[in-house]
């Protein structure tokens, strides 16, 4: 079974353009591309000296006059100086080239997106909690920095090819292009940023906070684990949907799995904020949870 959701908002890059307007940036000369967002591409580059292999997102030609776009760019490298952390991508560096495209170079990940993987078909129970944990784990982390990532979603979730020691897959948040800094007194008069399919309602109000981040790790279980988003529609009937309407439960879907998983998922989702858990309470139910579904 695989997923029904909307078209991704990152696809493999597949244009006519195959390497960035300049094809040297920095210290690093661009080898291929790897994948294309909305307002970037993503390349796999090495260092000329050392060889090492990195990531470079770099800016569309078509944005690159764009000084938002271009501002939020150059803005994930400061969420990543904030914190560091196993399941956080690292950006290693902001800059811009001898002709002034904006780019980022971030550590290169063997692996695909967590959404790229559920389209092939429905992921184990178990596997979900386990990589939804880290998940929780890593935002957790960064919310301790005062950062909201305002973007969880499956093809925001990148699952590494090699594992941990127990044998559970390895995961790595990525993308922090509409990321929020709870400190900043710009947040509180911020515009509107997200995927609509995973945006809680104050999100919706341009109000995001901590558990909004919570909201949408919530509607990406649900999709993970059902094969099917939480509410479809066009615009305004999912802003609709997710500032009015009662999620449906999971077991309604999946009446095998456990009552604790769907009540957790449903506080998750809730509209009032104070009923959502905390990411450490996340973290710590779904391993449990996940560790009792391996013992049946």
């Amino acid at each position: 079974m695989t997923r029904r959701r909307a078209a991704s908002s990152t696809t493999p890059l597949v244009s006519t353009r195959t390497t960035p307007r300049d094809s040297t940036l920095g210290a690093y000369d661009v080898v291929a591309p790897i994948a294309r967002g909305g307002t970037a591409g993503v390349y796999l580059a090495e260092h000329r000296t050392t060889g090492e292999k990195v990531a470079l997102k770099v800016i569309d030609p078509h944005y690159a006059e764009h000084a938002e776009i271009v501002e939020r760019l150059l803005g994930e490298r400061t969420v990543s100086q904030r914190i560091h952390h196993a399941s956080l991508l690292d950006v290693h560096l902001a800059d811009r080239s001898a002709t002034g495209v904006a780019y980022l170079v971030m550590e290169y990940l063997d692996g695909e997106n967590l959404g790229e993987l559920a389209d092939r078909g429905r992921i184990a129970a178990p596997a979900v909690l386990a990589i939804a944990s880290q998940v929780a784990c890593a935002l957790g982390a960064l919310h301790a920095a005062r950062v909201v990532h305002c973007d969880v979603k499956p093809d925001n979730i990148f699952v590494l090819y090699d594992k941990h020691g127990d044998g559970w897959p390895r995961i790595k948040v990525i993308d922090y292009g509409v990321a929020r800094f709870l400190d900043d007194a710009k947040t509180a008069d911020c515009a509107i940023a997200g995927t609509p399919s995973y945006m809680p309602p104050e999100q919706w109000r341009g109000e995001p906070t901590a558990a909004s981040d919570v909201y949408s790790l919530g509607c990406t279980l649900h999709e993970l684990l059902t094969g099917d988003q939480l509410f479809h529609g066009t615009l305004p009937q999912l802003m609709q949907a997710h500032c009015e309407r009662i999620a449906p439960r999971l077991r309604s879907r999946r009446p095998e799995l456990p009552e604790a998983l769907d009540n957790l998922i449903a506080r998750a989702l809730s509209k009032d904020l104070a009923l959502r858990p905390g990411m450490l309470e996340m973290e710590v139910e779904l391993l449990r949870i996940r560790d009792a579904l391996v013992a049946q």
